[in-house]
């Protein structure tokens, strides 16, 4: 039984329509929402991993690497060059130590800079870093070290943890090191003692394969200071730029598949919406005929039809964008942050490509009621019927 529009509400109004018909607009609806649902939570997982990568790039700010190139280490007077240029402040000299990380795509090296203590404390300052409660700074000449609670979080690590061949034959650094302390702030990093890295006996073979040159630019020498390490021959300077050029490589073909797979899925969507609002219109028949019998212009029932898939379209797609926000919000606070996966929740891209999804539906929808109303004959239908 229809129930009857309420007072005051003109009975041919989009609204009188929605409230009528809800049991037959409900499946295109939840079609449109849930495909939503799904693109904007595919892509804004993958760009938001991504972001969450570009977190680990920000030591960059602080110091631009360089390390051998040709050579097994890097020459005497390629470091008197350096040290003396007018944009550098500050040249550390430092190894690599090198924890494995658990992230969003598996087990990855990160590099825990082995620097001598003063050092150690001036790139703490320089980077906003803070030693939490509980913790201290590495010995000189010991196998401690420090991380910042993002890769705690990530390997679910507490002070006193313990890594390298010696503990678990999959770590990736010979030798065995204990956690002591975890930094927090804006970049994530890590410490060792470079001390204890210059051990011959143990570590022989590191200034062949991890000698570094952290170099601190003065401030607002960083630009400066980068292409000047970029133009050194014999020895190659990684700085923010190649960071971040690095990151994007590495997920950039992945996320245009992904788009084009979510473009594909949108418009299968929204094609069998379009053939179901054809079929809602087949069933309205009558009613369109009548209208048309009274005087209404086809233009005018044209709007009248569009209007309303207009609000079921964009109401479906802002349902399915809540829900899709809430799904992502809920699955980073509960799943990913306790494993340092931090993943922005709203992404402009996403949220822009889904409304694709809409937009194809009402002009299918539209263009099909176009044609049928233009060869639509009201009183052949009305004879019909009577």
């Amino acid at each position: 039984m229809v129930s009857a529009p309420a007072k005051g509400r003109d009975p041919l109004s989009v609204l009188t329509y929605l409230t009528r018909n809800v049991r037959r607009i409900l499946p295109a609806s939840i079609m449109l929402a849930s495909a939503v649902i799904i693109v904007v939570v595919v892509l804004s997982m993958l760009r938001g991993v991504k972001a969450g990568a570009m977190r680990y790039t920000r030591e960059f700010r602080v110091f631009t690497v360089v390390l051998p190139k040709k050579q097994a280490t890097i020459s005497k007077e390629e470091r008197a060059a350096i040290r003396s240029h007018p944009s550098v402040e500050r040249v550390a000299d430092a190894f690599n130590c090198i924890v494995r990380v658990k992230t969003f795509v598996g087990a990855l090296p990160y590099q825990l800079r082995a620097v001598e203590a003063d050092d150690l404390v001036f790139l703490m300052d320089r980077a906003g870093l803070k030693l939490k409660p509980g913790g201290r700074l590495p010995a000189p000449d010991s196998n401690e070290v420090v991380m910042h609670e993002w890769l705690m979080a990530a390997n679910g690590w507490n002070v006193g943890q313990e890594f390298g061949i010696d503990v678990n034959e999959d770590d990736w650094m010979p030798g065995r090191f204990k956690v002591v302390g975890i930094l927090e702030g804006p970049a994530p990093m890590g410490f060792a003692s470079r001390e204890f890295m210059s051990n011959d006996v143990v570590y022989g073979f590191a200034p062949k394969l991890w000698e570094r040159l952290l170099v601190v630019a003065k401030p607002g020498r960083q630009a400066e200071m980068n292409a000047f390490l970029r133009s050194l021959t014999t020895a190659k300077a990684f700085d923010e730029a190649r960071a971040i050029d690095e990151v994007n490589e590495s997920f950039d073909q992945i996320m245009f598949m992904t788009q084009i797979i979510s473009v594909l899925i949108m418009l299968v969507v929204a094609l069998v919406v379009g053939l179901l609002n054809n079929i809602f219109f087949a069933q309205r028949i009558d009613e369109f005929a009548v209208l048309l019998a009274l005087g209404w212009r086809r233009g005018r029932l044209v709007r009248k039809v569009l209007g309303e898939s207009l609000v079921i379209a964009f109401a479906s797609w802002l349902a399915g964008l809540g829900l899709a926000l809430g799904l992502m919000e809920g699955i980073t606070w509960l799943l990913l942050e306790p494993r340092g996966i931090f993943i922005p929740v709203l992404h402009g891209p996403p949220i822009g490509l889904s409304l694709l999804l809409p937009a194809v539906a009402m002009v299918f929808s539209g263009v099909t009621v176009f044609r049928r109303l233009t060869k639509l004959d009201p009183i052949v239908i009305i004879e019909r019927r009577g």
